[in-house]
């Protein structure tokens, strides 16, 4: 897995940003509402004038306020919903794919060593780093949030997948099941928060070491042969997670 960057390697207007951002989405500052002042947000936070600028630069940028000269900063009033982006089932997945843009990036072959969890696939495929294994990667839009969905596989399997295809909205499970009569027999889904490294910040247009929800699925087909590994990556913010409570 990932090591998550070091706290101080997070810009200190990255953190506060991303605080004033939870204040929003979570209701204590309401759409309209005028924010503390400059010199109130500095005594707040123990921060410096500069910090409060660049953070409040990201939240403009991400459109969560709206700043006024004159008149001072205040929540937009219209706020994005945060959406239920967990899935707990192979279809729902599927079908999560079948919705909004797709932008397929990349079919590229490289060395385990030199992917984004080289722990993750050499444990998995019981390969060793200097061994070649295939990533897929696309970018998924949907109702103005962006995920990033990154496919590992074996070279044998992942040469009968196009890029051509990838922009079909379909999974990839569906394109080789529909070709080879691949069938996927189990799965397990893992759930953990990382920071953005400097490729993902770029595609996701996030700050890097910005935090990120890493949903990661272990895929096995007919008698429980290791088929792939799916990263998919959101960022926090546009993420939150939801259970059903069956109470009897």
């Amino acid at each position: 897995m990932q090591n998550p960057a070091p706290k101080e390697a997070i810009p200190l207007y990255s953190r506060v940003a991303t605080m004033i951002r939870h204040k929003i989405l979570s209701g204590q500052y309401r759409p309209g509402q005028r924010l503390p002042t400059e010199d109130e947000l500095v005594e707040s936070y123990g921060v410096s004038r500069i910090t409060i600028r660049g953070a409040m630069a990201i939240l403009e940028t991400n459109g969560l306020i709206n700043r006024t000269r004159g008149r001072g900063t205040f929540v937009a009033e219209v706020i994005p919903e945060t959406p239920i982006t967990i899935h707990t089932s192979l279809n729902e997945v599927m079908l999560s794919i079948a919705v909004g843009q797709t932008k397929p990036l990349e079919i590229k072959t490289l060395p385990i060593s030199e992917t984004r969890i080289p722990k993750d696939i050499h444990k998995f495929f019981g390969a060793a780093d200097s061994e070649k294994i295939c990533r897929i990667r696309r970018l998924f839009t949907h109702k103005n949030i962006s995920s990033v969905l990154e496919n590992y596989m074996p070279l044998d399997i992942a040469k009968h997948i196009t890029k051509k295809e990838l922009a079909q909205k379909k999974s990839v499970q569906m394109i080789l099941k529909e070709k080879i009569g691949l069938k996927v027999t189990k799965g397990e889904m893992y759930l953990q928060a990382i920071a953005a490294d400097h490729d993902l910040s770029d595609i996701l247009r996030c700050q890097a070491f910005e935090p990120l929800i890493q949903i990661q699925t272990f895929f096995w087909y007919e008698s429980m042969k290791p088929f792939e590994i799916v990263n998919r990556y959101y960022r926090a913010s546009n993420f939150k997670y939801k259970m059903d409570l069956d109470i009897s």
